[in-house]
């Protein structure tokens, strides 16, 4: 796997109103790679967003399954440096404690009257940690500690020929300590991210040596 650094500028138009809709923010990104490319990718990303009162980079973590180019967008005045690019391929041994962080759309899919299954966005503290102790045991790992902080929710706009679709989701930061119990279920977990909308920002798995 690689991870990339993007340090965006947050005084450039563009930036600022792909932060507003982040399924142009993912169309950008996989626009970086090559067309028989993007189905091997595995495209995950998360922003960090700074103190608002402060103007200062806005960061844009990338991890993708092939080396990315990033040498068109460095030509979009989206991006005030270089980015830094490293391969990522840790051995994350059963045993193995990391501390995390995870943002996240925490749902649950429930059949409706109508036959159709849909996803419904879990708000309650509660909930959210269930959600991801059920995460956790199906990607091979144990979450040991944790705190939850509240993003709030995330609009996105999608045009599909003539019509034009406002997508929301709810946005909730894990953040702890985990235990690896199953070492390939956890590498799976880590290369195709958790839960949904990964398209949207969602689902990076973040790691650092305890």
């Amino acid at each position: 796997m690689y991870l990339s650094q993007l340090l965006l500028d947050p005084a450039s138009r563009r930036v600022q109103s792909e932060l507003s809709n982040r399924y142009e923010l993912h169309r950008t990104l996989t626009a970086q790679f090559p067309a028989n490319q993007r189905s091997d990718i595995n495209l995950l990303y998360r922003l960090e967003i700074p103190d608002r009162q402060i103007y200062q980079p806005i960061t844009l973590l990338v991890q993708t399954a092939v080396e990315p180019d990033w040498s068109k967008l460095t030509k979009t005045g989206m991006l005030i440096d270089i980015p830094g690019v490293k391969t990522f391929n840790p051995d994350l041994p059963s045993g193995g404690r990391y501390f995390f962080r995870l943002v996240a759309n925490p749902t649950l899919r429930t059949k409706h009257p109508d036959g159709q299954s849909r996803r419904v966005g879990l708000y309650a503290a509660e909930e959210q940690k269930e959600w991801l102790q059920r995460k956790a045991q199906q990607g091979g790992f144990i979450v040991q500690s944790l705190e939850l902080q509240d993003l709030g929710v995330l609009e996105s706009v999608k045009k599909q020929n003539d019509d034009t679709h406002k997508i929301t989701h709810y946005a909730v930061q894990f953040e702890g300590a985990l235990m690896v119990v199953e070492q390939q279920k956890f590498k799976k977990a880590l290369m195709t991210g958790i839960g949904s909308a990964k398209a949207f920002g969602f689902g990076l798995l973040s790691l650092a040596k305890k």
